[in-house]
C-alpha cells in the first residue's frame, strides 16, 4: 500500500515548482528582451548605412556618366536619372528605419549634393548611432551629419 501511495504523489510538479520555473523564465525574458531589443535596432541601422553607401555609389555613378548630378527632387527619385540609377524605387519610397522618407537634395538647391531623411522620427541618439557607424558620431560634421534645414544627411558632395 505505500508503494502506490508514493507512486501517486511523484506524478507531476508541485505548485512551487512551477511557480519557481515560471519566475526564473520571467527573470531570464526580461533580462533578455531588452537586448534583444538592441540587437534588431543595431541591424535596421546597419542595413540603412549599407544602403546609404550602395545609393551614394549610384549617384557618384550618374554624376561620372553626365558630369553632374541629378536635380534636386524631394522624396522622389530625380526623374531625370531615375532610368539610369539602379535604385529599387519602393525602397526608395519606403520608409526609413529612423522613421520619415529618403530624399534626394541635388546641389541645384543645396550648397551640397546628398541623400537625407526627411521628417526622421527617431530620437537623437538612434540617429548618431547611424553616424557612427557611418562616420565618427558626430552629427554636427562629417559625411552624415544635420545640415542647417534640419535633416540628416549623407553627403556625398560639396
Amino acid at each position: 500500500m505505500q508503494s502506490i501511495t508514493r507512486a501517486n504523489r511523484s506524478r507531476g510538479f508541485t505548485l512551487i515548482e512551477l511557480l519557481m520555473t515560471v519566475a526564473i523564465i520571467g527573470v531570464l525574458a526580461s533580462v533578455a528582451a531588452p537586448i534583444y531589443q538592441d540587437y534588431i535596432v543595431r541591424a535596421q541601422l546597419v542595413e540603412t548605412g549599407i544602403m546609404l553607401g550602395q545609393w551614394g555609389r549610384e549617384f557618384r555613378r550618374w554624376d561620372g556618366e553626365n558630369g553632374r548630378y541629378p536635380n534636386d527632387s524631394h522624396i522622389i527619385l530625380p526623374p531625370e536619372a531615375s532610368g539610369d540609377l539602379i535604385i529599387d524605387n519602393s525602397q526608395w519610397l519606403a520608409t526609413t528605419a529612423l522613421g520619415g522618407n529618403w530624399n534626394w537634395e541635388g546641389p541645384n538647391g543645396y550648397p551640397y549634393a546628398g541623400i537625407s531623411i526627411y521628417q526622421a522620427t527617431a530620437s537623437v541618439q538612434k540617429i548618431a548611432q547611424l553616424d557612427f557607424i557611418l562616420d565618427d558620431g558626430d552629427l554636427s560634421a562629417g559625411i552624415f551629419r544635420q545640415t542647417p534645414n534640419g535633416r540628416y544627411t549623407y553627403i556625398l558632395d560639396e
